[in-house]
């Protein structure tokens, strides 16, 4: 076998670290990757894995100077590539696996509303109810109110806005109880100490990382044929193509 400059290293991110670097367009999703599959309520599952320090696995991607010119969207969004494309650093990294667990926290994070894979439009931002440690969907948010101090129904993208002063500033609200403050004093961990781990691969072609791809889901969660042809046929066009 001829020898293969490959190498892999792995590090660590918080939340708002790595959401921030899919805003950006830093991380990229390939073209032979699948849909957005994820309901709410899988949205909801990983957050609460998240919430009670639960591993989530990681988060597999590829650094490469090849730059591929088909960018899937991120649950219905298009995230700008054009800040990576414009930039003068070469590298570009595409996210292998992931893919599910990335969008989730990104769109939780910086919400609106997007289409899912049957093309029905809904609002992705999570928010966190500090009363029962639950996290629900923008489309509860009116209901809970009716019966919680909304201080107490967290949307998750403000917690990185959270002033100093804001836990002492909580207790002063109505309704407030040491287990709701327990609860927000958890939550805001999460974005401070919670980590993300990462493993990067460096120095594939194209056809390597599609054969990394296929075997990583043969492995867990079975690629549909489909799926299949395209991580083996995929070719980098000469274009931009977006993928919906």
């Amino acid at each position: 076998m001829a020898r293969m400059k490959r190498e892999l290293s792995f590090e660590k991110l918080n939340i708002i670290e790595f959401a921030g670097m899919l805003r950006d367009g830093i991380f990229l999703i390939p073209a032979f990757q699948r849909d957005f599959i994820w309901d709410m309520q899988n949205i909801i599952n990983l957050w609460d894995s998240i919430y009670r320090f639960y591993p989530v696995g990681t988060i597999l991607y590829w650094d490469t100077e090849i730059r591929l010119n088909i960018h899937r969207k991120l649950g219905g969004y298009v995230v700008t590539a054009g800040n990576v494309m414009d930039r003068d650093n070469r590298v570009r990294s595409y996210i292998l696996d992931g893919q599910q667990r990335a969008t989730a926290l990104f769109f939780a994070l910086f919400g609106g509303k997007g289409k899912a894979k049957d093309m029905r439009e809904f609002d992705y931002t999570l928010y966190f109810d500090a009363a029962d440690a639950s996290f629900f969907p923008a489309d509860e948010l009116n209901r809970r109110s009716l019966d919680i101090n909304p201080a107490f129904l967290i949307r998750l993208g403000d917690v990185p806005q959270w002033p100093e002063d804001y836990h002492r500033q909580i207790r002063f609200e109505k309704g407030f109880k040491r287990k709701i403050g327990a609860n927000l004093r958890q939550l805001g961990r999460v974005f401070n100490d919670y980590k993300l781990p990462l493993t990067r691969l460096k120095g594939f072609d194209i056809k390597g990382v599609c054969e990394v791809f296929e075997r990583i889901n043969q492995e867990g969660r079975r690629l549909k044929s489909m799926d299949l042809l395209i991580s083996r046929t995929f070719h980098n066009y000469s274009a931009l193509v977006d993928w919906l």
